[in-house]
């Protein structure tokens, strides 16, 4: 079954990592916007608004900025400056053209046009890859920033200070790169799409790295990279922001940490490590995918100390959720064209985000999270509901809904849209099945009824076969 392919959402980074906005990135007369009272505040910058002038100050001990709401004229450090386009507000927030924010806060400013993306890097940070890997180049410019170079990216600017870059390999999930010295590189893990994009300054390429991989007109390489499951691609190329910086692009199937590592022979090792971090519970184990079957991750919700909601016969929603996880579980692994991880097996507690994690790492194909509802001092709501977040996972809603209301035979409450953590920071199609009302005497009669739980188990398993064209 097709799967529609949802829209990127606007976002911003800061030295790489990702800022939360009150106010979506929008566009402005071809000029992008951005709340400049997030990206100040982050910078340690100091705002103040004036309400009845629509006047916004941006300042800290050495700069002033000055601006007003629909005028084209801004003052840094009381000198005039024209803007490009005049600040708007948009539902509380002030938005200032970005071309501004990089000429005025000593900022190195990149826009991806194709992820939407703005990425903001101080003086002393490296700025990143900034270009999807079907783009073919490792910068949203020219990657060779204009230096002089022939058809085959041959540089013929060489500064006789600068490293040369004679070779590298890809092999056991590490990056080797060799200089003729020791170089300190500089590494960013981004996403959307993740790749790990290392900067090496103060370098160029020798001639016989020119030689051994070649270049294409634009002055780029790549290697593709097809014994190992993490790695897509590597790409390289002169880094057009910085005329003495080699970079590295690799593009990775899943978010990847990177270690580095040098010897005093000028070899800089990249190690690739799975996943962006633990939660506080801890690391959780990384489940393995076999080839050939469809990873499907099953999440029961809360769990331990996190009891869920309670019931009206004080019956706690973690004991459904994971009774019924068992369940469906038993009956998709009786399938052997299935791998089922589930989320937890038992009464632990297991943090939102490694939910998401263990999904993401796995590369799952599909994410289902069980859970049981409720409604506060409403005893006659009852029903059954299915959530999604992302566009991409809507069809997979659709299809499982249709089942899933089969096996409560509950009332129909539809198919929903709603922002919820496992289904939002997952990267595969991913679903929320409320399957009932425990504060519904009659639903939660049946939610803890064994035959009840079989019947709805069978039906969500038929859900996800119905989807992947299994039926």
């Amino acid at each position: 079954m097709g799967q529609a392919q949802a829209a990127p959402e606007p976002s911003l980074y800061l030295n790489g990592n990702s800022i939360k906005l009150p106010e979506k990135i929008t566009m402005s007369n071809n000029s992008v916007m951005i709340p400049i009272r997030v990206v100040s505040e982050e910078l340690g910058y100091k705002v103040g608004w004036n309400g009845k002038a629509k006047t916004v100050t941006i300042y800290n001990d050495s700069k002033r900025l000055n601006l007003t709401v629909n005028q084209k004229t801004a003052k840094v450090n009381n000198k005039e400056v024209l803007l490009d386009v005049t600040p708007i507000v948009k539902a509380g927030s002030t938005l200032v053209p970005l071309r501004f924010v990089g000429q005025n806060m000593g900022l190195t400013v990149e826009w991806d046009k194709d992820t939407k993306s703005v990425y903001l890097f101080t003086a002393d940070e490296s700025s990143p890859d900034v270009v999807p890997p079907t783009a073919g180049t490792p910068s949203g410019e020219d990657a060779n920033g204009g230096r002089d170079t022939s058809s085959d990216g041959t540089n013929h600017n060489e500064n006789s200070e600068d490293a040369h870059i004679t070779d590298f390999s890809f092999m056991n999930n590490q990056l080797h790169i060799a200089s003729d010295y020791n170089v300190k590189p500089k590494i960013m893990t981004m996403t959307d799409p993740d790749r790990v994009v290392i900067d090496l300054p103060g370098t160029i390429f020798s001639d016989t790295f020119y030689e051994k991989f070649g270049f294409s007109d634009g002055g780029q390489g790549e290697m593709l990279i097809t014994d190992y499951p993490d790695v897509q691609r590597i790409r390289f190329a002169m880094f057009s922001n910085d005329p003495n910086t080699v970079r590295f692009v690799i593009d990775a199937n899943y978010a990847l940490q990177a270690e580095v590592a040098t010897n005093d022979q000028g070899l800089t090792t990249i190690s690739l490590i799975p996943g962006t971090g633990t939660g506080s519970g801890g690391e959780p184990m990384k489940p393995t995918k076999p080839d050939g079957k469809y990873a499907v991750v099953i999440d029961a919700g809360h769990g331990d100390h996190d009891s869920g909601a309670v019931s009206i016969k004080k019956r706690y929603e973690k004991d459904f959720n994971l009774a019924l996880s068992l369940k469906v579980s038993e009956l998709l692994r009786q399938d052997d064209r299935f791998h089922v991880v589930l989320s937890r097996e038992d009464d632990t507690f297991v943090e939102l985000s490694d939910r998401a994690k263990i999904a993401n790492e796995l590369a799952a194909d599909l994410f289902v999270s069980i859970h049981a509802n409720s409604i506060k001092d409403k005893p006659s709501v009852t029903g059954t509901e299915t959530y999604y977040w992302r566009s991409a996972s809507k069809a997979f809603a659709d299809t499982m809904h249709e089942h899933l209301v089969e096996g409560t035979q509950f009332k129909d409450r539809g198919v929903r849209k709603a922002d919820h953590h496992v289904t939002r920071e997952t990267k595969m199609p991913a679903i929320l099945l409320e399957v009932g009302y425990l504060t519904n005497e009659y639903d939660e009669s049946q939610l803890f009824d064994e035959q009840f739980q079989a019947r709805v188990a069978e039906n969500i398993v038929k859900g996800i076969q119905d989807y992947l064209g299994l039926l």
